[in-house]
């Protein structure tokens, strides 16, 4: 029995999620915003929906923002983000051993069995994930936005002590997004909308013990490699409240905002799964002390999704230094994504930036209960 299944399988979910299939029976929740997930709005909780848009993640985040650029042209090139769980290299390994071993076992369907369950056993509660992403390249302007984009996320889950499984979703997309924004009363309110057309590759599955011992082909014979080509749109409003001549108002500069992102889900033909539609309610002030900016946000993401409060909060702040030196620009962040600690950095060298985050977030799919701890970091290239 060729165990190319199992090697294909984890591996390539784990690193490249190129696999399509699709089960009812899954339990990983899906990740908000659904692309693009940027390490700056992580390492603040990934509170961001009221944020400036002053960089490359406002059209995934809210495409009101968009109007926050300037009037001409900026360019981001070849810009990779990779985000993974704390256990996620080794689980990779571990799955490089599994295979060895079944490949040693062959033709022993007890043997097999048993390295199989062992496997399971080993990593039973454990809950990994690993995504990509970049913009190969992408233009910014005040009024329009637009790009090509590469999108993989891949999440492997032990957590069904009864039968011995493991839960796999992987998805991984290609295509582009075009969006534009547009200011009223001279910016007060800002409405702006992102058009997605993405090719999917998809894998979300349950891998049992039947499927160690029925399958006697390559991974693809096990899981069809399914494939389909759709779309999304994203609609953004956000605002400047009036300061009433208020001085802690003016100081503060408050902003409000509310995005509905893959209106009516975005949309792809079967066996892959669409992506649930999201609503989403965003605050935020952003104060000046002396050279220094700051930002306050707080979010409530996945309003029409049934879930607990602690899942759908998220909040943060974050400090931006002066420009120093005439070309680096730090900054620091802080903040809670699903109520678990988030921090950040981000070292701005003008045409290249780096970006660092450190989160949790939930595994569970409706409740607060088990935490999966990521680390996320880019290098953004751009003018």
């Amino acid at each position: 029995m060729k165990k190319a299944f199992l090697l294909g399988g984890l591996s390539l979910i784990l690193v490249l999620g190129s696999s399509v299939a699709w089960a009812q029976t899954v339990t990983i929740p899906a990740e908000h915003p659904s692309l693009m997930r940027g390490v700056r709005p992580i390492g603040m909780g990934n509170a961001f929906i009221a944020m400036p848009g002053t960089d490359e993640n406002a059209p995934f985040y809210n495409p009101a923002a968009i109007n926050d650029y300037e009037k001409q042209l900026h360019f981001k090139f070849i810009s990779p983000t990779v985000d993974l769980s704390t256990g996620a290299i080794g689980l990779i390994m571990d799955v490089k051993d599994l295979v060895t071993d079944l490949n040693n076992a062959s033709g022993d369907a007890g043997n097999e069995l048993n390295v199989f369950r062992t496997f399971v056993n080993q990593h039973i509660g454990q809950f990994e994930s690993v995504s990509f992403h970049m913009p190969p390249v992408m233009v910014m302007h005040k009024w329009f936005s637009a790009g090509l984009l590469v999108d993989s996320r891949n999440t492997v889950s032990f957590r069904n002590r009864v039968f011995t499984s493991f839960e796999l979703d992987s998805r991984s997309d290609f295509g582009g997004f075009v969006g534009g924004a547009y200011g009223f009363l001279e910016d007060q309110i800002q409405a702006g909308l992102n058009v997605k057309v993405l090719h999917r590759l998809s894998i979300r599955q349950v891998i049992t013990e039947d499927d160690v011992l029925a399958n006697s082909g390559d991974f693809g014979s096990a899981l069809p490699r399914n494939r389909a080509t759709g779309f999304g749109i994203d609609l953004g409003l956000k605002g400047k409240v009036p300061d009433f001549d208020i001085a802690i108002l003016e100081r503060l500069a408050p902003t409000v905002a509310l995005t509905w992102q893959d209106i009516g889900n975005a949309r792809f033909s079967a066996p892959v799964p669409d992506t649930n539609q999201s609503i989403s309610f965003g605050v935020a002030v952003h104060p000046k002390f002396g050279d220094f900016q700051t930002h306050f946000a707080f979010d409530i993401r996945e309003l029409n999704q049934s879930s607990t409060f602690p899942k759908k909060a998220h909040f943060g702040l974050e400090l931006q230094a002066p420009r120093y030196f005439g070309f680096l620009t730090p900054a620091v962040r802080i903040g809670a994504n699903q109520l678990y600690f988030a921090g950040g950095l981000t070292l701005d060298f003008r045409f290249v930036k780096l970006d660092f985050a450190a989160y949790g977030e939930e595994a569970g799919m409706a409740t607060r209960n088990k935490e999966l701890r990521r680390y996320a970091f880019d290098l953004v290239f751009g003018f």
